[in-house]
């Protein structure tokens, strides 16, 4: 087994994303427009994504959700996309994401790579046409 989060044991997947299932429910996750999704443990990194994710919800709902119930609910999403509504805020989650390589290597800055590539999404998101 690789980790618990990447590639590894499928009944082991099967389980956190049955805990997940039943987190999304039990916390209604479901009636907010945006849900972002913070499963890293660096906690000044999760800082800057929340903060940056809460300045572009500009007037829709959003929800935050750190820790084990996000690696969970990452884990769900990886084996089927079941809504639109997610935003992981993570640099190599889900299991093949290399968004830190290009920080590491210089390619991007942190500041880019939050804004236009993990929260880029959020821009003119729940527009009218």
């Amino acid at each position: 087994m690789i980790s618990r989060f990447g590639r590894g044991d499928p009944c082991s997947q099967l389980s956190l994303a049955k805990e997940a299932h039943a987190y999304w429910h039990e916390h209604g996750l479901g009636r907010f427009d945006h849900i972002l999704l913070l499963p890293g443990n660096d906690t000044a990194l999760n800082g800057r994504i929340r903060c940056a994710f809460e300045a572009k919800l500009c007037g829709r709902t959003g929800a935050v959700v750190e820790g084990d119930a996000a690696r969970s609910l990452v884990a769900l999403y990886s084996l089927y996309a079941f809504t639109d509504k997610i935003i992981i805020g993570s640099f190599d989650l889900p299991y093949g994401r290399k968004l830190g390589n290009l920080l590491y290597c210089g390619a991007a800055d942190e500041e880019d790579l939050i804004n236009d590539v993990i929260l880029g999404g959020l821009d003119g998101a729940g527009s009218q046409v």
